[in-house]
């Protein structure tokens, strides 16, 4: 992989102009010329849960859950070692948009959004005639974090209580970014509440919303809308309903797993004591209380909403066909992450970095020049994406982007040994008092920072966990902070996942005297400066006025005082070297 210096958006959009003005000695394509894009996310959906990857409910006879998906993989080709760039929706979309992955855009907390120097797959679109427009149905996706940047149009989905939930959300915040630097605490941290308050409302009832009809609705009419103005379009559609609650409608409740007697449902899955407690010592892990059948169950119900959502996008498929928009439409279906489910000791997502939350589906149909391909290999990742459509529509790619196209697997040449991807999750883990609202922030404890990083290179995946203590702008103002190196500790070490597929304990090293294990670190190793000259500048990046710190607690996991810390302490040099000796996991 090799990198140059960034350019500006305006700068890349002139040099593509540029290039297409030259025509490198041969006709350049035109916007008429060029295909439809249709970009299809499906938020938390695991690689595994469908069925041209090999799922077959075991109470259903057989049955796969995505009998639409499955059709298109047939067509199309099925990469099969697509891995999302983190493990939670926000910063595996925006790579996804951008071509960056977490370390070069910076967005690895909730009160970051999109830096005005990523490019944007939409605003390069655009730049070249295309049509574009943007369903979602997640809260990560809202335009507050500049996902809408480039589309014409671009419209959050959500049933009628979320819908409202997130409007009052809206005014809440508003009233705290409007509120006067003069109002006595007592009524700004009142407006603080109640925008916590909605927040909240707006992720329960997220949990509990069924959208995905919404979403395709929309997207059929701006296909047909589209195929009217008969100009190339990028349409993007995003299906959050197989994020927990597992609340599939009828007849996909009951369809993997119609026989069922016992007493759990999917309702407040992450919360609910009869399947699963938090431990006291470690809240991201879950002590597990249901039964192998019961477990069984939830995965039916979790079927059930991938084959709700597979149902949907048939609807889309067949409007290509109908229309007569198929040939030529370059349909790509991935997943933003996985979910866990005990496979190590937790649930849900935003945890670890385990292949069960990273590995996802990855579909790509082009009948008019792509050939049908299964099983393709070669370590793709979602910052890959951007690039290879890029390349596809014979447009160059910005200079500013980590991920690499794989043009190359999808026209059937092998996986070349090099391509690697890399992938990454922050965590803010903090005492009983950061989570106590009620306290002032000064007195706000050092919070501990994790920071774990995954770079997989051919069947060898390595693991990178650093933590450390650190404290938050403004608290002990009269005693400066001990220096981070004094409480820094880092685990490095790796596994074969080919050979361990499960990443069983046992099987993960510190040794790494393997050729190859000490080859993949060193390509690492050697990537990780050149990644770190393309890091937004957290000065740069563009925060909502009201993300103050009060407000670092919105999403799963960040806690109160997380958006005073600068990003850039997120920011850690290359992999050590290799240990003189193994250590113990």
């Amino acid at each position: 992989m090799s990198f140059r210096q960034p350019l500006s958006p305006l700068a890349c959009l002139a040099a593509v102009a540029a290039l297409l003005a030259s025509g490198c000695g041969s006709e350049a394509p035109t916007a008429k010329s060029r295909p439809n894009i249709l970009l299809i996310s499906l938020d938390s959906t695991r690689r595994d849960r469908l069925g041209c990857y090999g799922n077959r409910p075991p109470h259903a006879n057989g049955a796969s859950p995505s009998p639409h998906l499955d059709a298109l993989a047939a067509r199309g080709v099925k990469l099969e070692d697509a891995l999302s760039a983190s493990s939670w929706t926000l910063p595996s979309h925006i790579s996804l948009f951008t071509g960056q992955g977490l370390r070069a855009h910076a967005v690895e907390m909730d009160h970051l959004r999109m830096c005005a120097s990523s490019p944007v797959l939409a605003e390069l679109l655009a730049a070249q005639g295309y049509r574009t427009a943007g369903f979602a149905s997640g809260p990560y996706l809202d335009p507050l974090w500049g996902f809408a940047r480039g589309f014409d149009r671009y419209e959050i989905c959500y049933g009628p209580a979320l819908a409202a939930a997130a409007a009052a959300e809206r005014v809440a915040r508003d009233a705290v970014e409007r509120a006067d630097a003069k109002l006595p605490e007592a009524q700004r941290n009142a407006l603080v509440d109640a925008w916590r308050a909605a927040h909240r409302r707006v992720e329960t009832l997220s949990h509990q919303d069924v959208s995905s009809q919404i979403v395709t609705d929309q997207a059929l009419a701006e296909l047909r809308a589209a195929a009217r103005e008969k100009k190339p379009f990028l349409l993007f559609a995003h299906y959050f309903d197989a994020h927990y609650d597992y609340v599939p409608p009828p007849p996909f409740d009951t369809r993997f797993d119609p026989h069922y007697a016992g007493a759990i449902d999917g309702r407040e899955f992450y919360t609910n004591p009869a399947i699963s407690t938090p431990l006291r010592e470690d809240p991201g892990a879950r002590t597990r209380t249901l039964s192998d059948r019961d477990l069984e169950h939830v995965f039916a119900l979790y079927d059930g909403e991938v084959a709700w959502i597979d149902h949907e996008i048939g609807r889309l498929l067949a409007e290509l066909d109908a229309l007569g928009l198929a040939r030529d439409t370059l349909v790509v279906v991935t997943a933003d992450h996985g979910d866990e489910f005990f496979e190590h000791g937790g649930i849900g997502h935003r945890r670890t970095l385990y292949e069960e939350v990273l590995r996802v589906p990855l579909i790509v149909a082009w009948p008019a020049r792509l050939a049908p391909r299964d099983g393709v290999r070669g370590v793709v990742v979602s910052q890959d994406v951007l690039p290879t459509l890029l390349e596809l529509l014979d447009l160059p790619a910005p200079t500013n982007i980590t991920g690499a196209s794989f043009a190359t697997l999808l026209r059937g040449e092998p996986a070349q040994p090099s391509r690697a991807a890399a992938t990454r999750l922050v965590l803010l883990d903090s005492g009983a008092a950061a989570l106590d609202a009620s306290k002032p922030l000064e007195t706000v404890p050092a919070q501990i920072v994790r920071v774990t990083e995954a770079y997989h290179r051919g069947p060898l995946k390595l693991l990178r966990r650093r933590s450390w203590l650190e404290f938050p702008f403004g608290a002990n103002a009269q005693q400066p902070p001990p220096p981070r190196a004094q409480f820094e500790r880092e685990i490095l070490e790796w596994i074969d996942v080919a050979a361990h597929p499960d990443e069983p304990d046992a099987a993960w090293s510190t040794d790494f005297s393997d050729p190859a294990a000490r080859a993949a670190l060193d390509a690492w190793r050697a990537t990780y400066a050149a990644e770190a000259a393309l890091r937004c500048n957290p000065a740069q990046a563009d925060k909502d006025a009201g993300m103050s710190a009060q407000l670092g607690n919105l999403g799963y996991t960040e806690v109160a005082g997380a958006a005073s810390l600068d990003t850039g302490l997120f920011e850690i040099p290359p992999p050590s070297a290799p240990p003189s000796a193994p250590t113990s996991r």
